[in-house]
């Protein structure tokens, strides 16, 4: 029995969605989107006038349960990108996103994983375009970035500035066959996948249909020797422990000496952590240390005039280090923003390890959860 995972609960994932409850051999489907669906989208996406003002990973869960009452199903109110990179384990994960750097931020950790296939689809409404890419991480395989030219990052990091935020989500105002379309090929991908028909999966190739034109065209990528990405498949161990249970010094002291010393180090691949934030109207300034992706929309507040509270490239830190002060040192991995699934690297010269806390997760909103936990540590 598989667990498969959609982000996206849009122009395609709406279309994809019922298909997976009339799947045979899924017992459980995990939705990701943190968005609620608007009047615009009853014209592109398979909602009805009900559904609007309501998050839309919502949304769907409670119609997959119409459609199979028995299958469980986990509804997450957030963005992928924020969430613990340990929530991605999966037997497959599909999506329909709005954003190059929302696919890339979702593409590196599921190779880290190693063992989960991905399959993404997207349109393109001007040329009636619909199309979708299947990765699975292995030597010399190609990944999601790989494709990518030097343009295409300068691109993302013009547009993503600091912690202000990735590429701004614009709508595709893709009209609903067009959508249907996408989720049509990406679930007859996925049927083949979870039936072990790895052959008839377009692992490393890109699937289009020309809905102009009715025209079919296949590409096949390599992986890409300059690739920005290191392609590096990790070997994660678990660590059954709450994040409140341990302190950052005990953390460090998990490296290959199997006890803290002065060049330890700790990281969370893509992530860094926030020491000021800074009110772009008033100037007012929080000081603390956490986890960007785990603070709160209160956090990002400023308490003194409302205005947005941003770092600067000055105000991120990418390692937490044995050097740090001891009462931070003793502070809880919880405090510094790391939640149940969360990823961390311990480093040192010698060598690097990679790390899961695991914990039992049954709170189906995970996602908006631990979004808001511990803004207490940067007021």
């Amino acid at each position: 029995m598989s667990h498969v995972m959609v982000v996206g609960c849009g122009n395609i994932g709406s279309h994809l969605i019922p298909h997976l409850a009339r799947l045979p051999g899924i017992h459980k489907v995990t939705l990701v989107d943190g968005q609620s669906y608007e009047r615009k989208n009853l014209a592109s996406q398979d909602i009805d006038a009900a559904d609007i003002g309501k998050p839309k990973s919502r949304v769907q869960a409670a119609r997959l349960h119409r459609i199979r009452p028995d299958l469980r199903v986990e509804a997450v109110v957030d963005l992928v990108e924020n969430l613990p990179h340990g929530f991605l384990w999966c037997d497959l994960v599909l999506s329909g996103l709005d954003t190059k750097l929302a696919r890339m931020r979702l593409g590196q950790p599921v190779w880290r994983l190693g063992k989960v296939p991905w399959i993404d689809a997207g349109v393109e409404p001007s040329g009636r375009l619909a199309r979708i890419n299947a990765y699975l991480p292995g030597e010399d395989c190609p990944c999601y970035e790989c494709a990518w030219s030097d343009q295409e990052y300068l691109a993302l990091e013009t547009v993503y500035p600091c912690d202000a935020g990735g590429e701004c989500s614009k709508p595709t105002n893709a009209p609903s066959g067009l959508g249907a379309l996408a989720a049509g090929l990406q679930i007859i991908a996925a049927q083949n996948c979870l039936e072990g028909h790895w052959d008839r999966v377009p692992f490393g190739r890109q699937v289009l249909i020309d809905g102009m034109h009715h025209k079919c065209y296949q590409t096949s990528y390599r992986r890409n020797p300059h690739c920005r990405f290191d392609h590096e498949i990790w070997e994660i161990e678990k660590l059954e422990c709450r994040p409140e249970e341990m302190t950052l010094q005990d953390a460090l002291g998990r490296g290959c000496s199997g006890q803290p010393n002065e060049e330890s180090w700790l990281r969370i691949d893509g992530r860094p952590f926030v020491k000021r934030l800074t009110c772009t109207k008033c100037g007012h300034a929080k000081h603390g240390l956490r986890l960007r992706e785990s603070l709160g929309r209160r956090a990002k507040q400023c308490p003194i005039c409302g205005g947005a509270m941003l770092a600067s490239g000055w105000d991120l830190t990418e390692k937490l280090t044995a050097h740090l002060p001891r009462r931070i040192l003793s502070q809880s991995l919880a405090s510094l923003g790391l939640r149940n699934g969360e990823v961390f690297t311990i480093g040192s010269p010698e060598c690097e390890r990679h790390f899961e806390i695991t914990v039992t997760r049954g709170d189906p909103e995970i996602g908006s959860k631990n979004k808001l936990c511990g803004e207490k540590d940067l007021r």
